[in-house]
């Protein structure tokens, strides 16, 4: 029952960044990522940010951090 509701959980992860990011969930499982999204965040990209940002303990510094990354993102 644990591996089933950790993969669930992953699922449902993967699908939050997914629709955060406005691309589909397939996007992550495709080899050649890049390909298809070519200007929009590697897969790579996303998971790195994820790691850093997950990484900040000070509730201050990562909301600063979230501000900073929605303000790059303004058009």
């Amino acid at each position: 029952m644990g591996a089933a509701s950790s993969t669930d959980e992953r699922a449902r992860l993967l699908a939050q960044i997914a629709e955060a990011l406005q691309i589909p969930v397939s996007t992550f499982r495709l080899r050649n990522a890049g390909d298809a999204l070519r200007n929009g965040p590697a897969a790579t990209e996303c998971a790195a940010l994820l790691a850093a940002f997950s990484r900040i303990d000070d509730p201050d510094r990562r909301a600063k951090c979230l501000l900073m990354v929605e303000g790059f993102s303004e058009r």
